[in-house]
């Protein structure tokens, strides 16, 4: 098991009764990132199954672990037991909150295929390193990156719960946010020369489950089996359309409210973006963290990972 806290293991009793007999160890993480490193160890020592026990950032660390450890071909799956903040990840499974419930759906071991996010960007400090990260939900662009910018940088952690603090940035960005002039591709095969349009860019989300941003049910048909990311794009927007119709639309997925050059919805495995001006430094967000900034591509790989659900 990797964690991100030791509050986790108050349950520590029932699970080793749970686990009696079973080869098991359980893991702290200490910084960021090392969830990652805890889920490659594991692969390599031959776990059959990493438990992520965490929230959506915990849980896409092991993810990215896993993957870089080569953990599909070696017969490895993970499981969830859900304790973080959001749970957007596991509002698309369905698994259960109660911790033990959760523990006895890993015990069962029955595994089913998962598609896996890649996305390759440039690096926050460093522009012209590229840097390359897996994810499980959603991975966006736009406002939701500059919210979770301010929130990494905030100090308010200290003395507020991670929700609060979240909402308070989420208004706070709400109000101030000015969209940046983007150039994209949709297509498997695009040339940036053929297909590259241009927007002023709200939101773009790579969506691998259907809910993040703490319950926004932003992509409501889309499918972690099917080899394919529902792209949702909001731009285009005065800040009043944004407050009036795009939040609303972004928490109950009904993108269809908005006119075509407002918003749209497209089934797609690869993405790229970067911005007009080179000097605008725009945020990309991966289940809730920060991965880097444009420009980016993102590739889904069908069936990437087997994870344990309900």
């Amino acid at each position: 098991m990797a964690t991100s806290t030791s509050k986790h293991m108050k349950l520590r009793p029932t699970v080793e009764q749970k686990l009696s007999g079973i080869k098991w160890k359980v893991e702290y993480t200490q910084r960021s990132g090392h969830a990652s490193d805890l889920a490659r160890e594991f692969v390599q020592e031959d776990y059959t199954i990493v438990v992520a026990v965490g929230g959506d950032g915990t849980i896409s660390q092991v993810v990215h672990g896993y993957m870089l450890s080569d953990g599909l071909s070696k017969g490895c799956s993970i499981g969830i037991i859900s304790t973080g903040t959001g749970g957007d990840f596991v509002r698309t499974t369905q698994t259960p909150k109660d911790p033990i419930k959760a523990l006895d759906i890993i015990l069962n071991n029955e595994s089913t295929a998962v598609d896996v996010g890649h996305i390759t960007c440039s690096k926050s400090n460093a522009p012209s390193v590229q840097i390359e990260q897996h994810f499980i939900n959603i991975c966006s662009v736009g406002l939701s990156g500059a919210i979770i910018k301010r929130v990494e940088s905030s100090s308010l952690a200290k003395y507020l719960s991670g929700g609060l603090v979240y909402w308070i940035y989420t208004y706070l960005t709400a109000l101030t946010y000015r969209s940046p002039r983007v150039k994209y591709t949709l297509s498997e095969d695009a040339t940036p020369a053929k297909d590259e349009k241009q927007i002023k860019l709200y939101i773009i989300a790579m969506t691998n489950g259907r809910y993040f941003g703490g319950n926004m049910h932003i992509a409501p048909d889309a499918d972690i089996s099917d080899g394919k990311f529902d792209v949702v794009c909001l731009h285009n927007l005065s800040l009043a359309q944004a407050i009036s119709k795009g939040s609303p639309a972004l928490k109950s997925g009904n993108l269809m409210s908005l006119p075509p050059h407002q918003a749209f919805t497209q089934r797609d495995s690869k993405v790229t973006m970067s911005p007009v001006n080179p000097l605008d430094k725009v945020y990309v967000e991966a289940d809730g963290e920060i991965a880097g900034i444009l420009p980016a591509t993102w590739e889904i790989i069908p069936n990437g990972c087997r994870m344990i659900l309900p």
